[in-house]
């Protein structure tokens, strides 16, 4: 299967958890839904309609935890007073208007976030995505979560990926949980900091998402891990979102 790989970074990134309310938190990554509506910018794909013109996607994702920062934005909760539908030629400015009502809510930003991502999508949309990606020309302005933070893409390169019978193995992307079994003993041995996470994996054309389990190392290390849906690419054992 080949895969295209390029990396992702910006200055800033927010990508809203589900389960965010009063306080906007963020997920330290972008999850599977998130990259593809990222691919569907690039390819010049209405918004809603990735996620099922460019399925079945396979994704792998690799990066570490970035830091954060509370930043303070401006919700308005009431949109102006709307302008008369009918304006007649004597018609004075009103004394009055009413105001406009905002809220302030904490909003928790990734500073200066940096993937790397793997994917492979159907023909023709990812042969155009890499040449896309070589020449940094898309259709709309890919971003990191929020459309004013826009993204830096930088394509890397393509090869055939391989997959790898079941065994033990130091995956370098981040794993979903059901796929993998951690091996504690050289966790332990390498002093890594395993976070786990839960993310949309899938939305319907409707928004409605199902969700899974990951696995990251808190600094993008490799896990050790038992697996049996690992892949190889170019060295690296890969493991799809």
């Amino acid at each position: 299967m080949k895969l295209v790989s390029f990396r992702l970074s910006g200055r800033f990134g927010h990508f809203l958890r589900a389960e965010a309310a009063a306080s906007a938190l963020t997920y330290p990554v972008p999850p599977r839904t998130a990259i593809l509506g990222m691919m569907g910018a690039i390819l010049g794909i209405e918004k809603d309609q990735p996620q099922t013109l460019l399925e079945p996607a396979f994704i792998a994702l690799e990066g570490g935890l970035p830091q954060t920062h509370w930043h303070k934005v401006k919700l308005r909760k009431d949109p102006p007073t709307p302008l008369p539908k009918i304006i007649k030629r004597n018609q004075k400015a009103e004394k009055t208007t009413k105001p406009e009502k905002g809220t302030l809510v904490w909003q928790e930003w990734l500073f200066e976030p940096y993937y790397t991502v793997w994917a492979s999508i159907p023909d023709p949309y990812l042969s155009d995505m890499e040449e896309r990606l070589i020449e940094k020309r898309w259709y709309f302005q890919p971003c990191l979560g929020l459309s004013e933070m826009m993204a830096e893409l930088e394509y890397l390169g393509s090869d055939e990926s391989f997959p790898m019978p079941p065994g033990h193995y130091h995956v370098n992307s981040i794993i979903p949980q059901e796929c993998c079994t951690l091996d504690m003993d050289k966790i332990f041995d390498d002093e890594l900091v395993i976070h786990h996470l839960r993310m949309p994996r899938t939305v319907t054309p409707s928004r409605v998402f199902s969700h899974a389990s990951y696995f990251m190392e808190r600094d993008g290390r490799s896990i050790p891990v038992q697996t049996d849906h690992a892949y190889k690419y170019n060295g690296r054992i890969l493991v799809f979102l």
